[in-house]
């Protein structure tokens, strides 16, 4: 069985094929569900022999879809519809809860029940499963493509599963927000993602198995909260010790299902998985596939251990204070989040933040490899090899590459492939390695940390994309003199280009659409809608230059925009190590850096560049006529060419200020809460300010 598709007509309107797949759909979605309750009633009341009677079949998207949509609806209608009709009544008036206890207390009850619900559910479905044991069972049959065939009841708890978590994803947005509410987020993400991943790919006896694991955990702690709520209402220890007792069960539960169990499930993946699932395009464990599910389930554990640490801080409260069971996972946020020392505790978490990046940035990678497929990873690994040849072997080497036109439907998936992956080594590099060195070496406080962390990065992508640049546009036929950019250009041939040059113009692209992506979560400057319009515009020059045969003068204006920035972010690295470590050095160097960034600015952004501006508005005119998509390329280097303009403007100033005395500031990127003329609380005052003082 395939998915339902409607093979495209010649004619522009179609209602009558799009209804009959639509019906076909929800028929297939009824008989589905048909066949779930049938599942259920078998497992329930039937003997268990009964089950192994139920059909079998294999994912199948348009289907499932429809019933998972359906189960998330009911379970988010029932989940709500229990709190609101049942459950907040009677915590409010029976027993005489307050507001913020009665959300607490209903949401636990209600956690309980699903979590009870599905713990029975997954140990009446997946322990009799014939492959359920030993482990490596869970790996036979996917090479032959039978590991995808599921029973009926097993096909139930998946779908139910999935659902579950879903209204979980939506219903997390309404509750009262919690201390670890990214973390929540993040782990509901993640099942949602190993569960579609795991169901789609194949990898759903590993994935029955890990969801098994995750839910027994949760009752007792649900259970705990409830008797805790329970012990601040009526005043009771008994209410207290019931809560004592079911923390105690919850942690050893936690510890032997999520620790040691589902650590198992992760060793058997890396190891008893890679002898028995075949190789795809050359990659072990069945390919990106394979890598992304091992991927999920190594996050997922992270986490694991992330809470049973938070679980371990409680259990040492209990046994060497004396205390009462506390929530620390989940208190409200609205709780007083300042130290008995004066300083507001932060809510920061830099693996938080990673985890939640990678999350979202495996879900978009995802859904791509799913639309690309193994052409293209292949497409890819052609690129980067193009591009490892020409670093490595050289120029002559690289004569030898394959050479192809510009084609939109082969390089819109590898462009957002490369976009993702630079998007997360960017952030993770920051988040993980950069602002944690600058916080605890440089003693920076938060503001400063992100600028320094904001300009180590540019330094490192600006200064690789100039060595990279420098090496890859020289190394043409055509790079001089400026008349070879446009001689042909009417016959044709210009859009050919070699693999290097194809996956320069490809990185860069992906480039600057995660420095769209990025500039919003950066602290906002003064410049920041002319950041935007840079980034922009610089990504539909690249688009329009790649697609039409403008990719010589492209590529050339692409070489000359990035030198100018590895100076200045370097004089930015040196500025801010200057403040944090008042050493006169680091800003003498800082200074000397920027007189370096105005020169390399003046001559690439001004000269250099005015001079490709003036090739491709004059000199192109003599080899072959303009029009429509010929004069926005133009039009959209001149306004490339007026924000170098503006920018330099900025440059002149501070160089104006560095001849009276005054040190090298960044007036181009402040951030905007900082007032014109107010200095931040700490920051010294310029050389020139001491004057004017005295």
């Amino acid at each position: 069985q395939g998915p339902l598709w409607i093979e495209p007509r010649a004619c522009l309107w179609r209602p009558p094929a799009g209804a009959a797949a639509a019906a076909r759909g929800m028929e297939a979605a009824f008989e589905e569900l048909r066949i779930h309750a049938l599942a259920a009633q078998t497992i329930v009341l039937g003997p268990k022999a009964a089950a192994d009677k139920l059909p079998v079949a294999r994912p199948e998207q348009n289907r499932d879809l429809a019933v998972v949509a359906f189960y998330a609806f009911v379970f988010f209608a029932f989940n709500w519809g229990m709190r609101l009709g049942v459950l907040h009544p009677v915590c409010q008036h029976v027993l005489r809860m307050d507001r913020s206890k009665v959300m607490r207390c209903a949401q636990s009850i209600m956690e309980a029940i699903f979590y009870g619900g599905f713990t029975l559910l997954g140990a009446l479905v997946v322990p009799y499963q014939p492959w359920v044991w030993p482990s490596q069972d869970w790996w036979l049959g996917f090479a032959s493509g039978t590991h995808s065939d599921m029973r009926a009841d097993l096909r139930l708890y998946y779908i139910a599963y999935l659902g579950r978590y879903l209204q979980m994803s939506a219903s997390i947005l309404m509750e009262p927000k919690r201390k670890d509410f990214r973390e929540m987020l993040l782990h509901h993400l993640i099942t949602v993602l190993v569960i579609s991943v795991s169901y789609i790919w194949g990898w759903v006896r590993v994935g029955v198995v890990t969801m098994l694991l995750l839910d027994p955990a949760d009752v007792p702690l649900h259970l705990a909260k409830v008797c805790k709520y329970m012990a601040e209402v009526k005043k009771s220890n008994r209410w207290q010790s019931f809560a004592d007792r079911w923390f105690e069960l919850f942690a050893m539960t936690f510890f032997i299902t999520r620790i040691v169990m589902y650590s198992y499930v992760v060793w058997s993946c890396w190891i008893e998985g890679r002898h028995h699932i075949p190789h795809y395009g050359g990659i072990r464990y069945g390919g990106v596939p394979g890598f992304s599910c091992w991927f999920i389930l190594i996050v997922l554990l992270i986490l694991q251990f992330y809470w049973f640490f938070l679980i371990l801080k409680v259990a040492v409260k209990l046994m060497h204070e004396g205390k009462a069971v506390e929530d620390v996972r989940s208190d409200d946020e609205d709780s007083p989040t300042v130290s008995p020392g004066g300083r507001p505790k932060s809510s920061s978490c830099s693996a938080v933040h990673i985890g939640l990046g990678m999350c979202v940035c495996a879900l978009v990678l995802f859904k791509l490899l799913s639309m690309g497929g193994e052409p293209a990873v292949a497409e890819v690994k052609t690129l980067l090899g193009g591009l490892h040849v020409l670093l490595t072997q050289g120029v002559e080497a690289a004569k030898s590459l394959p050479q192809a036109s510009p084609s939109t439907a082969r390089d819109a998936i590898p462009c957002g492939i490369l976009t993702v992956v630079l998007f997360a080594m960017n952030w993770g590099v920051r988040l993980f390695f950069v602002e944690p060195l600058a916080r605890r070496i440089l003693g920076m406080p938060r503001a400063a940390v992100v600028k320094f962390a904001q300009s180590w990065m540019e330094v490192g992508i600006y200064g690789s994309f100039a060595v990279i640049g420098l090496m890859v546009v020289p190394s043409q036929v055509w790079v001089w003199p400026s008349s070879s950019w446009w001689k042909g250009f009417a016959e044709g041939g210009h859009e050919i280009m070699r693999s290097d040059l194809r996956c320069y113009y490809m990185l860069y692209t992906a480039r600057y659409l995660q420095a769209i992506v990025t500039v919003f979560f950066e602290p906002k400057r003064k410049d920041f809608l002319e950041m935007c319009l840079h980034h922009t515009v610089t990504v539909v020059v690249i688009y329009i230059s790649y697609l039409y045969g403008w990719n010589r003068i492209g590529c050339v204006v692409m070489v000359l925009l990035d030198p100018a920035d590895v100076p200045l972010h370097l004089a930015k690295l040196c500025k801010y190590t200057a403040e944090a470590t008042n050493r006169r050095r680091w800003q003498f160097m800082a200074d000397r850096l920027f007189e370096v960034f105005a020169v390399v600015f003046f001559i690439t952004r001004i000269l250099m560049y005015s001079y490709v501006v003036w090739s491709a508005h004059i000199e192109a005119s003599r080899f072959f006529p303009k029009y429509l998509a010929e004069w926005t390329c133009v039009a959209l280097l001149y306004t490339l060419w007026a924000l170098q303009v503006y920018w330099f403007s900025l440059i002149v100033k501070v160089a104006i200020r560095l001849m009276h005395g005054d040190c090298a500031e960044d007036i181009r990127s402040d951030d905007e809460a900082e007032a014109e003329g107010e200095k931040p609380k700490g920051e010294q005052p310029t050389n020139g300010e001491k004057k004017k003082q005295k």
